[in-house]
């Protein structure tokens, strides 16, 4: 992962103070809009962490997924080891 070192200044939001986390730091580290993160202090120093949450269901499992579109016929998942609906 690439050292990135910049500098930020805390706004006033309401009654709350806010940081702006630049977007070369959001594409390296993956961030989404509206990421929930935990906050702590370490050292004197404030440490954030993104929280990655498990997908819920098969929408959100595969919502970065794109068809390439290049299967022409049903693909062979070998034999049933467990609890698999028969075809």
């Amino acid at each position: 992962m690439e050292l990135i070192k910049e500098q930020t200044s805390l706004a006033i939001l309401g009654n709350d103070r806010a940081v702006r986390i630049p977007s070369q730091i959001i594409k390296q580290l993956n961030l989404d809009d509206n990421q929930d993160m935990t906050i702590t202090i370490e050292n004197g120093s404030i440490i954030l962490t993104p929280i990655r949450k498990n997908p819920t269901n098969i929408h959100e499992l595969f919502k970065e997924w794109q068809d390439d579109g290049k299967r022409d016929h049903e693909l062979d998942w070998g034999k049933s080891e467990g609890n698999e609906l028969p075809w």
